[in-house]
């Protein structure tokens, strides 16, 4: 896995480069990125993953054309911790019922630790990464799915993902020591994605 702060075309600020996979990992936080553009001259497929505070979209894209969105229940404010007690002062509802189905208890109130909410936070970036493919859902997500489309239409193998949002802030950020000085899960989901392009 090669990681960089390369920049490309002045837009994106960082890429990783997955060697074995071929896929191409580009975080940006430039949102007039035009990737129907990007699509139609690389003749290639993307994905478009923007995570926001309470919800990700994540865009398909192949040879130009828009195929169609998949929004799901995953943000950086769905979980808020305090970064001087570790106290867990909020939880949403679909979030707690989702960390449930794998053995995960989140209580507002409760002092929580880091690795448990990097477990959630690994569940989380398995069912952002494989929505994009029609086979291996999870049952997580059928619950974080946000109504209408449960799929795209046919199995999609981008040759570049572009996260978009707070992934331009995170992605690359070794904190290990205070991954709750935002007071949300955001930096490890992040960290958690990014450990993902390197597992798979």
């Amino acid at each position: 896995l090669c990681l960089g702060g390369k920049i490309m075309n002045n837009k994106f600020v960082s890429i990783v480069i997955d060697k074995e996979e071929g896929s191409r990992f580009l975080v940006s936080d430039d949102r007039s990125i035009d990737t129907v553009d990007l699509s139609n001259d690389k003749q290639t497929s993307i994905a478009r993953i923007n995570i926001k505070d309470d919800i990700t979209t994540v865009c398909r894209y192949e040879n130009g054309e828009s195929k169609g969105t998949i929004s799901l229940n995953i943000g950086k404010e769905q979980v808020k911790i305090d970064s001087s007690s570790n106290k867990i002062t909020y939880v949403d509802n679909n979030i707690r019922d989702l960390a449930r189905l794998y053995s995960i208890d989140l209580n507002e109130g409760e002092t929580t630790d880091v690795e448990k909410i990097r477990g959630l936070c690994k569940i989380l970036a398995d069912i952002m990464i494989t929505t994009i493919h029609l086979s291996d859902y999870s049952w997580g997500f059928s619950k974080m799915v946000i109504n209408g489309r449960k799929s795209f239409e046919e199995d999609f193998s981008p040759s570049i993902i572009i996260f978009t949002g707070i992934a331009a802030k995170y992605i690359f950020n070794k904190n290990e020591k205070n991954v709750f000085e935002d007071g949300n899960i955001g930096m490890l989901l992040c960290q958690e994605i990014n450990n993902y392009s390197k597992n798979t």
